[in-house]
């Protein structure tokens, strides 16, 4: 995991959990630009602005944590269209060893059975077409 700071918020980045979206590099291409090193720069936009971009990455490879002032939202788990459910806020994973998977989300969670890194998505349902049959509430 690699660390970038700004003094207001700390973005974490996990290579291994990248579904390579790219929804950070065209949310906001004056910090996310994979041909510069480092590839993130906390000086390009407001740490509103990136929060919101980081916020919206689907796999949780990008999260943020605020300063100590800053309190974290609260959980909420979304289900995406076809893919996977997107855990957001504190929200405790624990393995089915009891140990702690992750801390704090963004995480998403594979809902078509086919990933290969469980109980992460990996993105294989786009391969197998997988889709949902919910129905919207009311």
């Amino acid at each position: 995991m690699k660390e970038y700071t700004n003094g207001e918020i700390t973005i974490c980045w996990e290579p291994s959990k990248c579904l390579h979206s790219q929804n950070c590099v065209k949310g906001l291409p004056s910090v996310f630009d994979r041909d510069k090193k480092p590839w993130i720069n906390m000086r390009g936009a407001s740490s509103e602005e990136i929060v919101e971009v980081v916020s919206r990455c689907p796999s949780g490879a990008l999260t943020y944590k605020m300063a100590e002032s800053v309190q974290e939202p609260a959980a909420q788990i979304k289900v995406t269209k076809d893919g996977p459910l997107i855990i957001q806020g504190n929200c405790a994973l624990m393995g089915s060893d009891g140990r702690e998977l992750e801390r704090c989300g963004p995480f998403a969670l594979c809902r078509c059975g086919g990933s290969k890194n469980k109980p992460y998505c990996d993105g294989t349902h786009k391969v197998m077409g997988f889709e949902d049959d919910l129905m919207p509430i009311e």
